[in-house]
């Protein structure tokens, strides 16, 4: 019989699954999901012998219906500058990375999720992209909310003081695309029976994918379902230029979706973060001037990001002073822009960088 991983259900899908399969009284079946996660996310138990709040009886029953699966790590590599790339193989044997990066002093980290195995989006200058060209599959949400779990054991981050203070589905991948199993992985991330992850620790970011999700604009959908930062890749504000980035500009044009991320923040009231790449190519006098009528019609704070090239594209990393020149007409603005530099370089785990070579080659 094939059990039921733990990982993959929400509290809400766990309540139900103990009464429908458990035969828990419903009227105890808030407070055993309560325990279970209790014991899972916060005491990390490792099996369900530690459920020590069951009964042997049910515990059995538990034991029997449900597992505690996670992928395993099968390599780590460590940048000089602290960044932690691991490669997981997951239960099809199947590859994805997940990277922890460390702040300037080397005690907190952001965790930066995968969420599919490849991509079909073909981003110019997302390596992932590059390698995959297609969507090998989506992750479920256990292996999601387990790469928080395994890297929380790594660095032994199993304290009421978080070291890993802020998650970033940011890897391999589009969350838009795996809307469903993403929602139930921040779910869990976000419980305080959970991870306890508040929601202002958590960003999830989107090329900008317009499908319609329950009757709605996805992005509309998250505001109400994920309420966490949204981080929008945009990269350029020219639609003609952008196009030729990212081809999915062709099918969810700019206009289009800025009524959906001006819906975001008015539901959410959290500023929308602008993802660009830097470029020699996208950090003109005009790219400027067209994105700072973006950022006045989206409330927003720009991110940009130090490029890491590609060995067979020609896109070349904008200079410094194109860069800074870029962000004081922002600032000039009044709008925010900060410069992420590039982290973990030396081992392939910064922006744009996670192939998972391993995995999409295969296929």
């Amino acid at each position: 019989m094939n059990k039921q991983n733990f990982y993959d259900l929400n509290f809400d899908q766990l309540k139900n699954f103990l009464i429908e399969k458990a035969d828990v009284d419903e009227g105890k079946a808030k407070m055993r999901s309560q325990q279970m996660f209790n014991a899972v996310y916060k005491k990390n138990i490792k099996n369900f012998d530690g459920l020590t709040t069951f009964g042997l009886e049910l515990r059995e029953k538990i034991k029997n219906l449900m597992s505690l699966n996670k992928p395993k790590i099968i390599d780590i590599q460590k940048s000089k500058d602290g960044t932690i790339k691991f490669l997981l193989e997951l239960k099809d044997k199947r590859n994805v990375e997940t990277v922890l990066i460390p702040d300037k002093t080397q005690s907190r980290y952001t965790i930066c999720l995968s969420v599919s195995v490849g991509c079909y989006l073909s981003c110019e200058f997302c390596a992932t992209a590059q390698i995959s060209k297609k969507l090998v599959r989506n992750l479920s949400p256990g292996e999601i909310i387990s790469q928080i779990i395994l890297c929380k054991d790594y660095i032994d981050d199993w304290s009421t003081q978080k070291k890993i203070t802020n998650q970033v589905l940011m890897g391999e991948g589009s969350p838009f695309l795996n809307l469903d199993n993403v929602k139930v992985a921040i779910d869990n991330s976000k419980n305080k029976d959970g991870l306890e992850y508040g929601r202002t620790r958590i960003t999830v970011s989107t090329v900008g994918v317009g499908i319609k999700k329950d009757g709605m604009d996805s992005i509309e959908w998250a505001a109400k379902e994920l309420d966490v930062y949204l981080a929008w890749s945009l990269h350029s504000s020219i639609s003609k230029h952008r196009s030729k980035l990212m081809p999915i500009n062709e099918k969810y044009s700019i206009n289009s979706l800025i009524p959906q991320l001006k819906k975001y923040y008015d539901q959410t009231k959290l500023p929308i973060f602008i993802e660009w790449i830097c470029l020699e190519e996208n950090m003109s006098e005009e790219h400027a001037k067209e994105l700072i009528k973006i950022m006045k019609k989206v409330p927003s704070k720009l991110n940009l990001i130090e490029f890491n090239p590609l060995a067979n594209k020609d896109f070349k990393p904008a200079s410094k002073e194109k860069i800074d020149k870029f962000s004081k007409m922002i600032q000039e603005n009044g709008f925010l822009s900060l410069f992420r530099k590039s982290r973990g370089r030396d081992i392939n785990a910064s922006c744009g960088s996670l192939a998972n070579k391993k995995s999409v080659r295969n296929e």
